[in-house]
């Protein structure tokens, strides 16, 4: 198939782009820039066409043969989105909605990406597709605000939508401002582990997403939404001792059960029995399996990780730690 990749350049994008070529799809990747430099790498995907298009303000023209779009630009941290709600809502909603406007008029089916931060999160819930959103975060919130904007597509010009909620995915070319990256990166320079708050998160290595994202453009049903996650619950402190003793350089850690900012539910573990039941997936890798394949990764990429070592040797209590405070021109405190 012929397929668009949204947020191309982005950490889902990226890998996504790369894995569908390989399945033999045709991917024309979009994006507004490639700030974070991963279309520079050394890579396959430089044979692939790349629009420069910004979303909310550009005149989008994709290619006329395009079968499929795959939804998935965004600006994704919760944090940032902490501090700078109008912006994230209005960019999430708004680029949305030019999507969904082009692919009704030019009759090309959507996948979206969505999150499941949009089920707020409790001690306690394991989470299915039918439970009631109840965001948190105004970039939990825009994503609610997405799904219902796909349906309303759906229901008022026929388009064909499907939707996928992305649990807390980790994996290669995440930059180093999710916990789990931040704290490779601040293995690789010797630094103590960063490990903060005392939440509870379902977290998914990216290659499982990435099966589950072309089944369900594949096989899944128009209309249907999907879970894709493991189920199993994380605290913080326990990827801060899953991590701990995977290189000697290690100075400690400091841990901090208070979160930076109140943008987070406590407890976000997620249902993925509907994409099991219907789709046959699973996830394949074990977290520490790909803690341990993620590690490898970012040691043989360290000049790449270390292009952020400003906001990773940063602390969490400030804000400057997020990587999108310096991509959208915000002055640093």
């Amino acid at each position: 198939m012929n397929i668009v990749v949204t947020g191309a350049s982005g950490f889902v994008g990226f890998n996504l782009s790369h894995f569908l070529a390989q399945k033999g799809h045709q991917i024309t990747m979009l994006d507004q820039d490639d700030y974070c430099q991963r279309l520079v790498q050394l890579s396959p995907l430089h044979d692939m066409p790349f629009i420069e298009c910004n979303l909310m303000k550009d005149s989008l023209r994709l290619p006329h043969n395009t079968d499929y779009i795959i939804h998935l630009a965004a600006m994704p941290h919760v944090d940032y989105s902490y501090h700078h709600p109008a912006e994230v809502f209005r960019n999430n909603t708004m680029s949305t909605q030019t999507i969904l406007q082009y692919a009704a008029d030019h009759d090309i089916p959507v996948l979206l990406a969505s999150s499941v931060e949009v089920y707020g999160g409790d001690w306690g819930r394991v989470y299915s597709e039918s439970d009631p959103l109840a965001p948190v975060s105004p970039y939990s919130a825009s994503k609610a605000a997405c799904e219902m904007l796909a349906q309303s597509y759906a229901k008022c010009y026929q388009l064909p939508v499907k939707i996928f909620r992305l649990t807390n995915l980790y994996g290669p070319w995440q930059v180093p401002d999710r916990i789990i990256p931040r704290n490779f990166a601040r293995m690789l320079d010797g630094l103590p582990l960063d490990i903060q708050g005392s939440a509870v998160r379902d977290f998914l290595y990216i290659e499982d997403a990435l099966r589950a994202i072309e089944l369900i453009m594949t096989k899944g049903q128009d209309g249907h939404i999907y879970n894709i996650s493991t189920g199993f619950g994380t605290t913080m402190q326990e990827i801060g001792m899953l991590l701990e003793p995977m290189v000697r350089s290690v100075i400690g850690k400091e841990v901090r059960e208070q979160e930076p900012t109140q943008s987070r539910g406590s407890s976000l573990v997620v249902h993925s029995g509907k994409l099991r039941a219907a789709l046959g997936w699973y996830p394949r890798t074990t977290l520490e399996q790909g803690l341990d394949k993620t590690y490898h990764w970012y040691r043989e990429n360290a000049d790449w990780v270390r292009l952020f070592s400003r906001e990773y040797h940063t602390t969490r209590q400030s804000r400057n730690f997020i990587i999108d405070m310096a991509r959208y021109a915000v002055p640093v405190t």
